[in-house]
């Protein structure tokens, strides 16, 4: 992991608005996600509650379900833990079906989309 400055970070999000978000608003009609939150306590709970052998844990972009009840179509994150596998890459139950899923590791945690619920 790299901190990066807050200007740095500022110009990532401002690239990512005028173009990839562009492209998709206007492909797909909707005004997709700008960021993602998660609570801190969840946060918490979440990483407190890996297993040991977890290495990490890995954010997916995904869409949401036509249905889905706050944010149809848009843009999300589903985090997952990671495992080492025999190669000593960190994979995930999403990328691969032999890390086990039914405990911590397949538990996945999604967050709240911006927009619709920019605000807490």
């Amino acid at each position: 992991m790299k901190n990066i400055d807050l200007q740095a970070a500022r110009d990532m999000v401002e690239r990512y608005k005028s173009t990839r978000k562009q492209v998709i608003d206007k492909e797909h009609k909707v005004n997709d996600t700008e960021s993602t939150w998660f609570p801190l306590d969840k946060l918490k709970e979440y990483i407190q509650n890996l297993p040991a052998e977890a290495t990490g844990v890995r954010l997916h972009l995904g869409v949401h379900a036509p249905g889905h009840e706050d944010a149809p179509h848009q843009t999300s994150f589903a985090m997952v833990a990671t495992v080492a596998d025999e190669n000593g890459n960190h994979v995930d139950a999403i990328q691969s079906d032999s890390v086990d899923a039914g405990g911590s590791l397949g538990a996945i945690v999604s967050g709240k989309d911006c927009p619709p619920m920019c605000r807490p």
